[in-house]
C-alpha cells in the first residue's frame, strides 16, 4: 500500500458512510411519524376544494387551538426531517452517480423547493387571526394553500424521478426501488394538471411507502460492514 493508493478507504471513511445512511433512515422514518400523525388527526375536520366559504372559515376555526398548534409545530418538524432524508439521500446518490451529478444535484434542489412551499403555512396564518377573518379571505387563504401543496407535487415527483432514476442506474438500494421512485414520481407530476381531483392521493401514497422502505433499507445496511456508500461497488484493491 502506497500514499498514492486512492482505493484505499480509511476506516473513519467508512464509518462516516455508515453514519450517514443511519441518520438518513432515522430522518426518514421520523418524517412519516412527524407528517402523518398530526395529519390524520386534522384530515376529517378538512373540507373539500368547492365548500363553500362559511365550511372554510369554520376549518380555520377548528384548526386554532392550542392542541392544533402542537400538531402544527411536529408537522414542522416533519418538514425538517424530511430535509435531512432529501439531503443525506442526495449525497449517497451523488456517490453513486459519479461525475457529473445533475441527477443527485436536481434531487436535492426538488426536496428544498418542496419543503420552501409546505412551509409557507397559508393555513395556520389565516386561522391565528381567524375571529376577525372575512369569509372571502378565508376561501383565499384555503385556495391558496392547496395549490402550493399541489405545486409541490411537480417538485416531489422532481425529486423522485431523479433518485429513482440514480437507484435504478446503480444499485445503490436495490433497482426495483428506483423504479418505484420514478413510477410515483411520475403519477405526481401529472397529478398537477388534475389538482382539485383526488387522484393525486395514489402516487402520493405510493411516494411515502417508497420513503419507509428506503429508509428500512438505509437502516439495514448502516449494521453492516460493506465500506463506502451502501450499494456502490468498491475497485479491486
Amino acid at each position: 500500500m502506497t500514499l498514492g493508493d486512492t482505493h484505499v478507504r480509511r476506516p473513519s471513511a467508512d464509518a462516516g458512510w455508515r453514519r450517514l445512511s443511519r441518520a438518513t433512515g432515522i430522518a426518514g422514518l421520523a418524517t412519516m411519524v412527524l407528517i402523518f400523525v398530526p395529519g390524520i388527526a386534522r384530515s376529517g375536520l378538512e373540507p373539500g376544494f368547492d365548500a363553500p366559504s362559511a365550511d372554510i372559515t369554520r376549518f380555520f376555526q377548528s384548526i386554532h387551538s392550542p392542541q392544533a398548534d402542537f400538531g402544527s409545530f411536529f408537522m414542522t418538524a416533519g418538514l425538517i426531517a424530511f430535509l435531512w432524508f432529501i439531503m443525506g439521500l442526495s449525497v449517497l446518490l451523488r456517490a453513486a452517480e459519479g461525475e457529473p451529478p445533475w441527477r443527485s444535484a436536481i434531487a436535492a434542489a426538488s426536496g428544498l423547493l418542496l419543503v420552501a412551499l409546505a412551509l409557507a403555512a397559508n393555513w395556520e396564518a389565516a386561522s391565528f387571526r381567524v375571529d376577525d377573518l372575512d369569509p372571502q379571505i378565508a376561501r383565499y387563504a384555503f385556495d391558496q394553500g392547496n395549490l402550493s401543496f399541489a405545486n409541490g407535487w411537480v417538485a416531489l415527483g422532481s425529486f423522485a424521478v431523479c433518485a429513482g432514476w440514480v437507484i435504478a442506474s446503480t444499485s445503490i438500494v436495490p433497482r426495483w426501488l428506483g423504479w418505484w421512485a420514478i413510477f410515483s414520481g411520475l403519477g405526481l407530476a401529472l397529478s398537477r394538471a388534475a389538482w382539485t381531483s383526488e387522484i393525486w392521493l395514489l402516487p402520493y401514497a405510493l411516494f411515502w411507502l417508497w420513503v419507509a422502505t428506503v429508509s428500512t433499507v438505509l437502516l439495514r445496511r448502516s449494521r453492516g460492514s460493506q465500506t463506502g456508500p451502501p450499494g456502490v461497488v468498491q475497485p479491486e484493491r
